[in-house]
């Protein structure tokens, strides 16, 4: 009866465990953008993608954001599993200074992908007096919602330039706004702000371009010597010029300005199969080609990690593997687990 009695037991935990749905899919939290910005679209693209592919496994909950500051903050606590940061935020936290000084230094992050180069755009109606930075004080000058990478670019750039005032902002010699990208694309297009200053992906912004369209737009470039001034103070910025842009209606010659790298960084709360199939799917020629026509800021995505070796900051040994099989030469130096 004893031996009866087990026999009847263990066909009932099989015959449950038959019945069962299969294992719960590993779940992560992809931080996104704000409404406006190239990146809200990208990321929620991406997440679609990586949930059709392999959401039986590896589930993306896409999470919207303020932007670059916010993301890399909230993978750095964990909040979010993975996003996208500016280099300059993404180096902050890694050292525990800057805007992330009371924060602390944090390494519970590493590197898995280097999303493409941007630069900082600085934008008038081509009908405006404002041809120069001298020329910008007194004007409205709006330097995009605190939060996002964009602001604190702006705000590096106009504060070396001695045009904004860190410490009290009214006291500054521009008269600063922090709307979002559209709302201060359809300002400038109104002429309720006299500048607007954006990260261009690379060298465009959607809010300007649309408005050059009905209004010419102009881009203000630097000096020679303001552009050292300003890469010479943030080691994490590199001078660029932007080409004359043809789809900006109105602008007739080059800009120069400041560059630097958006990287796609993961919390190590991914497990590194997550990590490694998460890559496979979005990386894939052949997929980041479909996604590159719905969410055109993926089209530069690699693994170029040599930039690497002078902040120190470390790339996902799961990640380093994938490239590696793409046939990239990942430094071994800035290779590092958890």
């Amino acid at each position: 009866m004893k031996r009866t009695t087990t026999l009847l037991i263990a066909a009932a935990v099989a015959a449950a465990f038959a019945s069962a749905p299969a294992m719960a899919a590993e779940r992560y939290r992809f931080g996104g953008g704000p409404s406006g910005g190239a990146w809200h679209p990208s990321i929620s693209a991406g997440t679609q993608l990586l949930n059709r592919k392999i959401g039986k496994k590896f589930y993306f909950q896409y999470s919207p954001s303020a932007g670059s500051v916010a993301n890399v903050r909230r993978v750095s606590l964990g909040e979010f599993a993975t996003a996208w940061g500016h280099v300059g935020q993404v180096y902050q936290s890694w050292t525990g200074t800057g805007l992330f000084k009371k924060d602390g230094a944090s390494k519970d992050f590493r590197i898995v992908a280097n999303v493409r180069k941007q630069s900082q755009v600085i934008a008038v109606l081509a009908d405006t007096p404002v041809k120069s930075f001298s020329d910008m004080a007194g004007k409205v000058v709006n330097l995009l919602k605190q939060g996002t990478g964009s602001h604190v670019n702006c705000r590096n750039i106009f504060s070396t330039l001695g045009l904004y005032n860190n410490a009290n902002p009214k006291a500054s010699k521009i008269k600063p706004r922090y709307l979002g990208f559209s709302a201060a694309g359809r300002a400038l297009g109104d002429r309720q702000i006299d500048v607007f200053c954006s990260a261009g992906a690379p060298f465009t912004i959607p809010a300007v371009t649309r408005i050059s369209i009905r209004k010419a737009v102009r881009y203000i470039g630097l000096t020679v010597a303001e552009q050292k001034k300003i890469t010479s103070k943030f080691k994490f910025y590199s001078p660029v010029t932007i080409p004359v842009q043809k789809e900006v209606r109105g602008m007739k010659s080059p800009a120069r300005s400041i560059a630097y790298d958006v990287w796609w960084i993961a919390h190590k709360q991914m497990s590194n199969a997550a990590v490694y199939n998460m890559l496979k799917v979005i990386a894939s020629p052949a997929n980041l080609k479909q996604l590159t026509k719905t969410a055109r800021y993926w089209r530069d995505l690699g693994g170029n990690f040599n930039s690497l070796i002078q902040h120190k900051i470390w790339v996902h040994p799961a990640a380093a593997r994938y490239w590696k099989e793409r046939g990239v030469n990942v430094p071994a130096e800035v290779v590092k687990g958890f």
